[in-house]
């Protein structure tokens, strides 16, 4: 998957925050928790290019991460809920919820701590690929 940006500023510590424009399907989504005013979405990377602010990049993730990450935080928890809500399902109703939201909260634990392993992996995390041009 490749998007263009444009860099908003760059840290001391070699990173860049990128703005791209929200696409029509993030409308409704309301994950990234922004404000539907503001019609852009950020993204902190290594500033591999020495791009400065203002400038155009192209950032690119591989397929293979973004339908991984997409399988995380959308499927893996609707799993843990429907199995623990099956598995509880003689129990009182109240119990059996409970126990399944409070699964599905531990599903939430683990993808933040699986995001923090697979953030490690090179092709896991967005790259800047090139400095397209600067914006007047």
């Amino acid at each position: 998957m490749e998007e263009i940006g444009v860099v908003y500023k760059v840290s001391r510590s070699n990173y860049a925050t990128i703005r791209f424009d929200r696409k029509i399907a993030c409308e409704n989504c309301n994950m990234c928790l922004k404000p539907r005013e503001e019609n852009f979405v950020e993204l902190k990377i290594k500033n591999t290019l020495d791009a400065k602010a203002g400038d155009r990049v192209r950032v690119h993730m591989a397929d293979k991460a973004v339908i991984t990450a997409s399988f995380l935080v959308y499927i893996f928890p609707l799993i843990i809920f429907g199995v623990s809500l099956f598995s509880t399902f003689k129990l009182k109703l109240w119990v059996s919820l409970l126990i399944s939201f409070l699964s599905l909260v531990a599903s939430f634990i683990v993808i933040f701590i699986m995001d923090k392993i697979i953030r490690k992996k090179s092709n896991f995390v967005p790259k800047m690929v090139e400095v397209i041009s600067e914006i007047d």
